[in-house]
């Protein structure tokens, strides 16, 4: 599988939500692989702490295994994202267990924020209040526009659903790089050419001493190739947001490549739409798929709130990446890894 600058891509990388709706794209996992999944869970130290230290790969079953490296080959080179269904959400601390040894067996975990959390909780932490630029969009209930993350992936493990919200959309960032060759090609210079990233201030980052982030102005392309492989990411607010912060207004030609982008990622021809069921746990290529979030309204119990965990992980069997698509694989920086989600 060779990709080429100018060619479109034909295999299942670009799906459409079209074409997913006429197959079975949630991996209903089976009884020996929830056993073998629960039982390396069981195996993992009893201090979080310890499990940084923690080779999940050698204490997993082979059904696990199988299991695992099926939904590594199907992230790296497939339809970019594995959808696992059938476990049990009730035991939360189960379900994190759980959680760990599937994103470590899929790959390396990445630190997400400044305090160096590599296992995180998803859930509003703001009950309405107001919030400024930069706020984590995983810390609010606000609707999140489309966008990639950090690392190679980013997984989720549903613990609660919102009774109100909440849906989920992705779409196929080499479908739409097909749809922009074939349909709107004056879009491919800027897309190629990319944005400067803005980097949020977060609480604990000590090396950001402005009211507001920084811009990081090296341009990340939306399409690139490397080796013979095409990589693809883009963040549509952190673009915006560095255009914004920095005084440098888009060009013409950016402003309607970016346009054109989000509205082809809406487009329902084009995006897939579901809504993570409690005990769902998905992983995301973020060099090849965006994801959106609705905005979402909490049950007034607080037991009753949504809630998931969070991880990024860079793929063991990763494929090499042109220089600004690697950069985004070391994460964000922080103090030393930890695990908050306990």
């Amino acid at each position: 599988m060779r990709d080429i600058a100018g060619q479109p891509i034909l295999d299942t990388r670009a799906w459409r939500s079209a074409e997913l709706a006429q197959t079975e794209w949630v991996t209903h996992l089976s009884a020996e692989q929830i056993k073998a999944l629960n039982e390396a869970a069981d195996a993992l130290p009893y201090d979080d702490a310890s499990w940084l230290d923690c080779d999940v790969r050698e204490i997993m079953r082979s059904a696990a295994s199988q299991l695992l490296r099926q939904a590594s080959k199907e992230l790296a080179i497939g339809k970019g994202f594995v959808l696992l269904r059938g476990l049990d959400a009730s035991d939360t601390e189960r379900l994190r267990r759980i959680f760990w040894i599937i994103g470590n067996g899929l790959g390396e975990p990445v630190m997400q924020n400044a305090r160096g959390e590599v296992l995180s909780i998803v859930a509003d932490r703001f009950a309405g209040a107001e919030r400024g630029v930069d706020t984590r969009g995983y810390e609010s209930n606000d609707e999140l526009r489309f966008h990639c993350d950090g690392g190679d992936c980013i997984g989720m493990s549903c613990i609660r659903q919102a009774p109100e919200g909440g849906g989920n959309g992705l779409v196929s960032l080499f479908a739409l790089y097909n749809e922009v060759l074939t349909k709107h090609p004056q879009h491919l210079d800027a897309l190629m050419q990319g944005f400067p990233l803005y980097s949020r201030k977060e609480q604990g980052d000590a090396e950001s001493t402005k009211k507001l982030g920084s811009v990081q102005h090296t341009r990340i392309p939306v399409f690139a190739w490397h080796d013979g492989a095409m990589s693809a990411w883009l963040n549509i607010q952190l673009a915006e947001l560095a255009a914004q912060v920095s005084g440098q207004a888009f060009s013409d030609a950016e402003r309607d490549a970016l346009t054109c982008i989000e509205t082809l990622a809406n487009d329902p021809e084009m995006q897939l739409t579901f809504k993570q069921e409690a005990g769902d746990v998905i992983f995301i290529n973020n060099l090849a798929i965006m994801h959106r979030r609705d905005k979402y309204h909490d049950a007034a119990d607080e037991a009753q709130k949504r809630m998931l965990y969070r991880m990024w992980v860079n793929l063991y069997q990763s494929r090499s990446l042109t220089r600004q698509h690697a950069a985004l694989r070391r994460g964000i920086r922080g103090a030393k890894p930890t695990i908050a989600a306990a």
